[in-house]
């Protein structure tokens, strides 16, 4: 980080915010993710999966409760589907989703302290916008704010934003990832992220069967490689160059200081392995790295 900046603000148009409200949202929005929404208040937030019937992500995200109802904080690219997909559950419920993509907008605040260990991961701030406390060792917030109320950005690429979520194990990815993991896979009930006892919920089964059967057999890791990989490589096998054998796949891949940083969503068992590489024309190697967080 740059000495001579007290904070890094960036700009992260890949983010975006719907706004769910109505009588019924809390109930609403309960029957869809996997976090107890019922726990949440105005100053805590929650990371979470929004699955298929199967137990498959089709978006993580945060859900943030404000006075209104409730804000979901989402890929850009994840944004439509999610909306298709949570209107098909509407039905009859008192509970209206708006695109605020023309309203909202969504920053990062990164700064040169170190993370205060008494405020919890996703406490949020809502004195005169949205702010979002991510779970990180550094000081490291998401804030939404009206698209008409900006704030001055001093980074012009949100290049060290994206590489510091992967360090962090934030489980962000496109849409060509979605549908492809259980919430396990990413590492969302580690981040605090899956109610186990909370009751039904859209994928629930298979994310509870794979919770009280033993730990799952994938999980997501950092990785690095000392290259500028041909990006995007988002689902690029990953596969273990002595037995050949593929033990993984990319989830998300972001440049940084001449190095590519990586989210791998890799078999628990291969973790040890020395020789990890992509299946890209390279065969790059990549080598995991110790997350900041510790996710036990």
């Amino acid at each position: 980080m740059d000495s001579s900046i007290n904070s890094r603000i960036f700009h992260l148009n890949y983010l975006a915010v719907i706004e769910v409200s109505g009588a019924d949202s809390a109930k609403f929005l309960q029957g869809q993710l996997t976090c107890n929404v019922n726990d949440l208040s105005d100053s805590q937030a929650s990371i979470a999966a929004f699955c298929t019937a199967k137990g498959r992500v089709i978006s993580s995200l945060i859900i943030i409760k404000t006075a209104d109802g409730f804000c979901l904080l989402l890929p850009a690219s994840l944004l439509e589907k999610v909306l298709k997909k949570l209107q098909m559950y509407v039905l009859r419920s008192a509970v209206k989703l708006v695109d605020q993509r023309q309203q909202w907008a969504v920053y990062g605040l990164q700064t040169q302290q170190s993370a205060n260990p008494e405020q919890s991961a996703f406490s949020v701030n809502q004195a005169d916008f949205i702010t979002i406390k991510l779970p990180s060792a550094l000081s490291r917030y998401l804030m939404i704010k009206p698209i008409q109320s900006p704030v001055t950005v001093n980074q012009t690429s949100d290049d060290a934003w994206r590489y510091q979520d992967i360090v962090d194990g934030l489980p962000w990815f496109e849409f060509e990832q979605s549908e492809q993991y259980t919430p396990q896979m990413l590492n969302i009930d580690q981040l605090g992220g899956i109610s186990f006892t909370k009751g039904c919920y859209t994928g629930q089964e298979i994310v509870a069967r794979t919770h009280y059967l033993g730990k799952a057999k994938r999980s997501l890791f950092a990785a690095q490689s000392n290259q500028l990989l041909a990006l995007p490589c988002d689902g690029c096998s990953v596969f273990d160059s002595q037995t050949q054998q593929t033990v993984g796949h990319v989830l998300t891949a972001q440049h940084y200081q001449q190095q590519t940083y990586l989210l791998i969503v890799l078999q628990v068992a291969d973790v040890d392995s020395p020789s990890l590489v992509l299946d890209d024309q390279q065969h790059s190697v990549i080598t995991l790295i110790a997350s900041e967080l510790n996710h036990d």
